[in-house]
């Protein structure tokens, strides 16, 4: 397993820092501007390092309702975030651009990135309309940057969509395990902030020998049940002020979730 050689443990908790809203966003501020989002994220970084996290995803999530094509102006705006902060960045670090995994991939080539999380395959419906992936076009782009030894993470159903061919999960995961060769699947539940189905993740374990991660419903109460069957997990809402979406992160929620995530893992 290629985690404990990035993060230094065997089972990863990796924090997504959600960043918040930037040029063109609906919910960008105007009057605390680039600035602002720099200071929420810098208060968000610390947080999570000083409260033991092994790993940090930065996100445009703020930049909700997203959009496939993402502009121009939010990777740059990413990209001096992240630039401005790289030298208080003490964990490994991975990007997303939601919801175009091209530009996550032109991000993680610009900042260094250890691993990108994105949508890599398929075709799915769900409240954003229809996305329809081409991993050979994405793997091309991959390889032409340089990437190939940047992690790749990738859901094998996104979050809140349905697969238009609702093929067994047993299949989908022997496919994408063949085809595309992720070096994590991940695993979402029905409703963000609601426990995975851990059945799922066993039945992708029979087929394949990809890590695989949960990538919500991650709390102190759940962490221990999700990493005895789970090879890490990401989390975000349930590290913030009062677990709720748009508020910073608390690090004593953080450090609460590390401490049973440590034992868990019967870290020394």
């Amino acid at each position: 397993m290629w985690m404990k050689e990035v993060f230094g443990t065997d089972k990863p908790v990796i924090g997504v820092l959600h960043m918040h809203a930037m040029p063109t966003d609906p919910k960008y501020d105007p009057v605390t501007g680039i600035e602002g989002v720099i200071e929420a994220a810098r208060k968000d970084l610390h947080a999570y390092q000083d409260g033991g996290i092994d790993g940090i995803l930065f996100c445009n999530e703020f930049s909700i309702p997203y959009t496939p094509n993402v502009r121009t102006v939010t990777v740059a705006t990413m990209a001096r975030v992240i630039g401005e902060l790289k030298s208080e960045i003490k964990v490994p670090f991975g990007v997303t651009v939601a919801a175009d995994a091209m530009k996550g991939f032109d991000l993680a080539a610009a900042v260094g990135a250890s691993f990108i999380r994105s949508v890599l395959h398929g075709a799915a419906a769900g409240v954003y309309g229809i996305s329809d992936v081409h991993p050979g076009e994405l793997e091309r782009h991959r390889a032409e940057l340089g990437l190939m030894n940047c992690k790749t993470m990738t859901a094998i159903v996104p979050e809140g969509s349905r697969q238009i061919a609702e093929r067994p999960l047993k299949e989908v995961a022997k496919t994408l395990a063949f085809n595309l060769n992720p070096d994590t699947i991940l695993v979402y539940s029905d409703t963000p902030g609601s426990s995975i189905d851990v059945e799922q993740v066993k039945t992708i374990k029979e087929v394949t020998d990809t890590p695989v991660f949960a990538s919500n419903g991650v709390k102190p109460e759940t962490i221990e049940e999700i990493l005895s069957v789970c090879d890490g997990a990401i989390v975000a809402t349930s590290t913030k002020f009062d677990g709720k979406f748009y508020n910073q992160v608390d690090i004593e929620r953080v450090k609460k979730l590390m401490e049973k995530a440590t034992m868990a893992r019967g870290d020394k």
